[in-house]
C-alpha cells in the first residue's frame, strides 16, 4: 500500500511540473521595467468627451513602454548585458498596450519578472486614468506585486534611453538605487502591492520620486511624491522626506546635519520610537507625537575637544530642536497646503480611539487638517565615534 502511495505521488509530480504553457524560455520576452506616460489624447479621458463615431481603441491616452535586457551576447563565458531593448505602445489602455506590443513581437510577453514600474508626473495629473491603470494591475494575476513603483519627472521612456555608466540595464540600476536607499534608510521603497493597499485604505501614499541627470547619465532619487485621490499632490525633497519618515515612524536610519560654530556635525540615526497621544480639548482634536531618536556622531571637526557629558547634552538638545523644526515645517505643509494625512494619525485614531473616530470618520481629512498636532523630539547620542 505504501509503495502504491509513493508511485501515485511521483506520477502527480510528473503531471504537475514542466512548461505548463508550452512556451520555451528562449521564446519569451522577460519584461523587467514598465514605463507609463500620458498619451496625446489624455485630455479626452472622460467617455462623454469621446466622439460617438470613433472607437475607444482609436484613443492614444497612454504611452506604455516595456523594457527588457538585451542578452543577445550573453553566454556563460561572457555574462554581460549590453543594455535595454524596449517596445512602446500608444493606445487607449494598459491591456490595449500589451495587445499592441504582442502584435509586432515575435515572442511571448511575460510580466511576472517586472521589477520596476515608472509612472510619470504627467500621468499623475489625470486621476481617472490612474484609477484605470491601477485597476489593471490589481486585476491581473500575472504581474509582480513586489515591483517598485516610482514617480518620474520625465517621460519613463527617457530613462530607458539612458545607458548608465555602471549598470547598463535600466532596471538593475534603478533597483540598486532603491535597495541602497532602503539600507541608508531615509525612505523605504514602495511596492505595487503596498501602493494598492494604501490607496484603497487611506486614499493616499508617498512614493519615491526620480529624475535624470542626462549629462552624467545618472538616475537621481529626488525625494518623494505625495499621491492623494490617485493624483499627484506635491513633492518633498530629500530632507523633507527624512522628516516625514521620522513623523510617520517608518525611519530605519538616516543622517541629520547641524551646524556648530560654522562647522557641520553629522548625526546618524539608527533607531526611532514614536508614541502618539490623542485627546479632545474644548471640542478640538489634539495629537501629541513624542519621538525618541538614537544615533551616533559620524563626523565633527578636527581640533574640537572631546565630548563630555555637558557638551553631549548640549548637542543632543540642538539636534532635537533642529529635527523638531524640520518636522513641524513638513507637518504644516501636509496639513495646510495638501490636506494629506501621510503620517498615519487617522489610522491610529481608528485603531485605538473608536469614540473619537466615530466623530470624525465622515470627514477624517478635514479633522486632520484642523487638528492641533504637537511634536516633541528627544535625541540620545549613544556614541561619539573614536577619538585619539
Amino acid at each position: 500500500m505504501r509503495k502504491i502511495g509513493i508511485v501515485v505521488i511521483i506520477l502527480m509530480c510528473l503531471c504537475t511540473t514542466g512548461c505548463w504553457d508550452q512556451v520555451e524560455i528562449d521564446r519569451r520576452i522577460l519584461v523587467s521595467l514598465i514605463g507609463i506616460d500620458a498619451g496625446k489624447d489624455i485630455s479626452k479621458e472622460k467617455e462623454d468627451e469621446v466622439n460617438k463615431d470613433s472607437s475607444m481603441a482609436d484613443l492614444k491616452k497612454l504611452k506604455v513602454s516595456y523594457s527588457f535586457p538585451n542578452i543577445a551576447d550573453f553566454s556563460p563565458s561572457k555574462p554581460t548585458i549590453q543594455g535595454d531593448i524596449y517596445f512602446t505602445a500608444n493606445t487607449y489602455s494598459m491591456e490595449g498596450a500589451l495587445k499592441e506590443v504582442c502584435g509586432f513581437s515575435s515572442r511571448s510577453i511575460y510580466l511576472e519578472h517586472v521589477r520596476v514600474i515608472l509612472i510619470s508626473k504627467n500621468i499623475l495629473s489625470y486621476p481617472d486614468t490612474m484609477v484605470e491603470i491601477l485597476d489593471y494591475f490589481e486585476r491581473r494575476p500575472k504581474i509582480n506585486r513586489r515591483a517598485y513603483v516610482i514617480a518620474t519627472e520625465e517621460d519613463p521612456e527617457e530613462f530607458i534611453k539612458v545607458t548608465p555608466l555602471i549598470d547598463k540595464n535600466t532596471q538593475i540600476n534603478i533597483t540598486g538605487i532603491m535597495e541602497n536607499n532602503l539600507r541608508n534608510g531615509f525612505m523605504a521603497p514602495v511596492t505595487l502591492n503596498e501602493l494598492l493597499i494604501s490607496l484603497d485604505k487611506n486614499n493616499n501614499d508617498v512614493i519615491p520620486f526620480m529624475k535624470i541627470d542626462k549629462e552624467k547619465k545618472e538616475f537621481l532619487l529626488d525625494g518623494s511624491a505625495i499621491i492623494k485621490d490617485y493624483a499627484f499632490k506635491g513633492n518633498l525633497d530629500v530632507d523633507q522626506t527624512l522628516s516625514l519618515s521620522i513623523l510617520n515612524g517608518k525611519l530605519k536610519s538616516g543622517v541629520k546635519s547641524v551646524s556648530e560654530k560654522g562647522h557641520p556635525i553629522d548625526f546618524e540615526i539608527y533607531g526611532s520610537k514614536r508614541r502618539i497621544k490623542v485627546y479632545k480639548e474644548n471640542e478640538e482634536l489634539n495629537v501629541d507625537i513624542n519621538i525618541n531618536l538614537e544615533g551616533v556622531v559620524k563626523s565633527a571637526y578636527l581640533g574640537k575637544e572631546d565630548f563630555n557629558k555637558d557638551s553631549l547634552k548640549e548637542l543632543e538638545d540642538k539636534i532635537s530642536v533642529c529635527i523638531e523644526y524640520d518636522c513641524k515645517k513638513v507637518l504644516d505643509y501636509l496639513q495646510k497646503e495638501l490636506n494629506v494625512d501621510a503620517i498615519g494619525v487617522n489610522e491610529y485614531i481608528e485603531k485605538f480611539h473608536p469614540k473619537i473616530w466615530k466623530d470624525i470618520k465622515d470627514n477624517p481629512e478635514e479633522a486632520f487638517s484642523k487638528a492641533k498636532i504637537n511634536i516633541k523630539i528627544d535625541t540620545s547620542i549613544r556614541r561619539a565615534g573614536i577619538t585619539k
